[in-house]
């Protein structure tokens, strides 16, 4: 295109200059190669072709260039569209050229947040690419991870600014991603919904079939079971059906069934194969890939829960912070301390201990260090294992041997305190904070811990791990 003219302003072979940005215009049959449109100061991309825009956007998403991945993208031409790609991963969509100045604001915003994020690099992939998103979504300002139903995605869902990083095929590597981020404490998660899928490929295109429990053949035909009161015959309604009239005759005593309830009722359901001939009550459900094809009993189907994510104070400063993620394996090892799953187990233990002894109790303690991060990035990550080591003692010196303590992860302790007044144990953990505080602030250079704790006493309703998630998501997010 040599000259394009949308009323005042125009476009010389698809670039417009206006308040000092450049603009490139770009159309589906456009010859220009995306890598040459890296200095432009934002796209004007034309939607008529959905595919082609869809093209587009995850090239420039999916790069690992900063300058190209958070590049400021327009729609024009943008028709009614509920592709989530489409909708989360632009800028905003103007009806015409005339709207070109309103952009201005936007584009200057995102070069401020660009000039503010931390540019380190890591050797791990799920830092470097969660890194990645957090930046755009810095620079967005966004805080949410929202799943969007999608029939191109493997799973069924999407998360549009993690997916486009990933193949449609792949998107299992999505929540593997938001799992590691959980973990890690940069996000926070609600439930929205559950998934099955494949054990073997973890695709979630599935064909669910009723099969034969003899040979796995899924053609079959079910039919009543009918039960005659009066003689107590028991058959498939086909044994009482005759070839004259609809009226049912028992093949045991010949009398005829007139009023469900009285004289006969219909107690379940038989399944004939038309494979075997093999007769049966229950079938068997199995699942079938479509990707790999492969067959799997229903029970033994992969189950991922599909959430909402909101970033947690660490998330939302990684971005111009850096990532500084934690090594479990070194956590979990720190002396006076048991793993999640051990803590989780032994909290059963308790609730039936006090279930059983109204006179006993326990409580549970949650003690978040709101910006241990930060004090790991002054420290340095070889002093995690240590000063974690410290804090453990500090809570170990101030309850009794009968107590135990949990690392969640390295800014959440959990902790039980048995037979105790939850008022006493409410001082007990003041005290504790009190110590850590100070602990920081003496050897760290006058480092102020944030501490926040919640004291409840163990529920003899509620499932420990329910009980749990509820108190940390409460304490993170007020945080």
């Amino acid at each position: 295109m040599d000259a394009l003219v949308k009323n005042k302003f125009e476009f010389n072979n698809n670039v417009l200059n206006f308040s000092n940005k450049s603009f490139y215009y770009l159309e589906s049959f456009s010859a220009m190669k995306i890598d040459a449109l890296n200095k432009y100061d934002a796209i004007i991309l034309d939607a008529r072709d959905v595919e082609f825009a869809r093209i587009i956007l995850k090239k420039f998403r999916s790069s690992s260039n900063v300058e190209f991945y958070l590049k400021p993208i327009f729609l024009i031409n943008a028709k009614a569209n509920e592709d989530p790609l489409l909708k989360e991963l632009i800028d905003g969509i103007i009806v015409s050229f005339d709207q070109i100045p309103e952009t201005i604001n936007d584009i200057n915003q995102i070069s401020i947040k660009i000039a503010q994020l931390e540019s380190s690099t890591s050797n791990s992939f799920e830092v470097q690419l969660f890194k990645k998103v957090l930046n755009f979504m810095f620079t967005r300002e966004t805080n949410t991870f929202t799943p969007y139903p999608d029939i191109l995605s493997s799973i069924g869902y999407c998360y549009p600014t993690i997916s486009v990083n990933f193949e449609t095929f792949e998107e299992a590597k999505v929540l593997e991603l938001l799992e590691w981020a959980e973990k890690e404490n940069l996000i926070w998660p609600d439930f929205l919904d559950r998934v099955y899928l494949c054990s073997n490929c973890k695709n979630g295109h599935l064909s669910y079939r009723e099969i034969c429990p003899n040979c796995d053949s899924a053609n079959m035909r079910s039919e009543d079971l009918v039960h005659h009161f009066p003689c107590g015959y028991i058959g498939a309604i086909s044994d009482f059906k005759n070839n004259v009239d609809t009226v049912l005759n028992c093949p045991k005593c010949t009398k005829n069934l007139r009023h469900i309830g009285v004289d006969y009722d219909k107690p379940s359901i038989i399944n004939h194969c038309q494979n075997c001939n093999e007769v049966f009550q229950d079938y068997l459900v199995k699942a079938k890939c479509a990707h790999c094809k492969t067959d799997t009993d229903v029970q033994f189907l992969l189950s991922k829960n599909i959430n909402v994510y909101k970033l947690t104070k660490k998330g939302r400063t990684a971005a111009v912070g850096g990532i500084s993620a934690s090594d479990f394996s070194l956590s979990n090892e720190v002396f006076g301390t048991v793993n999640l799953k051990t803590f989780a187990t032994m909290m059963h233990y308790e609730q039936e201990r006090i279930k059983n002894n109204p006179a006993l109790n326990a409580n549970v303690v949650i003690i978040y260090i709101e910006n241990i991060f930060d004090l790991y990035r002054k420290i340095g990550k070889s002093k995690e294992r240590e000063l974690l080591a410290e804090f453990v003692n500090i809570v170990r010196d101030n309850i009794t041997p009968a107590d135990f303590i949990c690392i969640n992860n390295p800014s959440v302790l959990s902790v039980c305190i048995n037979d105790t007044p939850l008022q006493n144990a409410q001082i007990m953990v003041m005290k504790i904070t009190d110590k850590l505080e100070e602990l920081v602030y003496n050897n760290f250079d006058r480092f102020a811990l944030n501490v926040f704790t919640q004291t409840v006493e163990l529920s003899k309703e509620q499932s420990f791990d329910k009980q749990l998630h509820v108190l940390i998501k409460e304490i993170v997010e007020k945080g």
